[in-house]
C-alpha cells in the first residue's frame, strides 16, 4: 500500500521519512552518483535474498496508478494525462522483468510538498529492520510528592487571588491534588492528546466542566490526526476540495478512519471508538454554536464526564502507549507503567 509523506517528513527525519532517507542513502544516493545524475522523480529497488539489489531509475519504473474514482477512458491509451495526489488511491510497481520473489520499494517524488513510499519486504526480516520507523515519545513520570512540596505548593496556588474566595479554593486545590495523585508507573505516548486529556481532567476536578468539555473536542480531533497519519493517511485529514486545504470536522475525520475505500476491512479504529468520537463532537460543538443560552457550569458535569470516559476509551484502545514493561527511546522502562486510570 503506497503511503503519502510530507515533504516536511523527509527534511525532519520523521515518521515514514526516516525509510525514504534509509533508502536515499542506502541505495538511491549511489546509483544517482554513479549515473551523473543530479535528482530522480521515481526510482524502485529490487533486493534479493542473497542481499544484492538492483536499482531502476524514472523511465525504467513501470509504475500502475489506482484512482478513487474512474479518470481514464479506454480512448485515452498513449495520451497524457495530469495527476492531481488527492485522485490517487494506490500506486504499484509492476514489471515482467522483476524476480517475483524479491523484496519491493518505491520512491516518488511526487512534487515540492509530498513523496510516495511503497514497500513489499517479502518476510525479508533484516531488510525490515532496517526501514523501521521510530517514533518520538514523551514520558510522564509518576508518583507522590513530598508533603513539604504540596504545601509550598498550595501556597503558591492561593497567592494573589482575593482574599473571599480563601474559603474555597482549600476545597479546590484539595480536589486537584486528589486528580493529579491518579498517575501512577511510567507512561509513554506520542503526541499532543494525552496532554489535553490531561489539562481536560484538570478543568473538570476545579470544577471548569464547559472548558473541560472543549478540551476533550480539541484532543479528539488530534487523536485522529494522529490516528490518520501512523496509518498514512496525513493527506485525507484534508477535504477533498478545490482551493486552500482545509482540516476536515471529527464526524469526517472519524469517517474517514472507517472508510472501506482506504483501509479494507482493516481500519484504525472500532465503530465504537467512532461514535464516542463522535458524541464528542457534538456535545462541545452544542456548546461552541449554542442554540439557546448557556446554562450554570454545574449543569456540563455529566457531559465533561462523559467526553472524558469517551475519549480515554480511545486512547487506550488506538493510540500508542508502552505496555507495562517495555522500550522507549533507547532506555528500558521496568516496574509499573498503567495506560489509564
Amino acid at each position: 500500500m503506497a503511503i503519502f509523506i510530507p515533504s516536511e517528513n523527509i527534511d525532519k527525519n520523521q515518521s515514514f521519512g526516516q525509510a525514504v532517507n534509509v533508502a536515499m542513502k542506502e541505495y538511491i544516493e549511489p546509483e544517482l552518483k554513479r549515473l551523473g545524475l543530479g535528482g530522480f522523480v521515481a526510482a524502485g529497488i529490487e533486493v534479493f535474498s542473497s542481499g544484492k539489489s538492483e536499482i531502476y531509475l524514472n523511465e525504467e519504473v513501470q509504475l500502475t496508478l489506482e484512482f478513487k474514482k474512474k479518470k481514464v477512458e479506454p480512448g485515452d491509451v498513449g495520451k497524457p494525462i495530469g495527476v492531481d495526489l488527492q485522485e490517487i488511491k494506490d500506486i504499484k510497481w509492476q514489471d515482467q522483468r522483476l524476480d517475483k520473489n524479491s523484496a519491493k520499494i518505491i520512491v516518488v517524488h511526487f512534487n515540492e510538498h509530498w513523496w510516495i513510499w511503497g514497500a513489499d519486504f517479502k518476510e525479508n526480516e533484516e531488510l525490515a529492520e532496517k526501514f523501521k520507523v521510530t517514533t518520538t515519545h514523551k514520558i510522564r513520570g509518576s508518583g507522590y510528592l513530598p508533603l513539604k512540596m504540596r504545601k509550598q505548593e498550595k501556597g503558591e496556588f492561593l497567592r494573589g487571588w482575593r482574599e473571599g474566595l480563601n474559603k474555597e479554593l482549600p476545597a479546590m486545590w484539595k480536589r486537584h491534588i486528589t486528580m493529579s495523585q491518579r498517575y501512577g508507573g511510567v507512561m509513554a505516548y506520542d503526541g499532543n492528546y494525552f496532554d489535553l486529556f490531561s489539562h481536560a481532567q484538570e478543568l473538570y476536578e476545579l470544577g471548569y466542566y464547559y472548558s473541560s468539555i472543549i478540551i476533550c473536542r480539541t484532543a479528539a480531533e488530534q487523536a485522529l490526526i494522529r490516528i490518520l497519519l501512523k496509518a498514512g493517511k496525513g493527506f485525507d485529514i484534508y477535504k477533498q476540495a478545490k482551493g486552500p486545504r482545509k482540516m476536515k470536522s471529527i464526524e469526517q475525520l472519524a469517517e474517514t478512519c472507517r472508510s472501506y475505500a482506504l483501509f479494507r476491512n482493516k481500519y484504525p479504529i472500532s465503530k465504537t471508538a467512532a461514535k464516542k468520537l463522535n458524541e464528542i463532537s457534538i456535545i462541545a460543538s452544542n456548546l461552541v454554536h449554542p442554540k439557546n443560552d448557556l446554562h450554570e457550569l454545574d449543569a456540563y458535569k455529566k457531559e465533561s464526564l462523559k467526553c472524558m470516559d469517551h475519549l480515554q476509551f480511545v486512547i487506550k484502545r488506538h493510540l500508542n502507549f508502552i505496555k507495562d514493561t517495555g522500550k522507549v527511546s533507547g532506555y528500558r522502562i521496568s516496574g509499573q507503567a498503567k495506560r489509564l486510570k
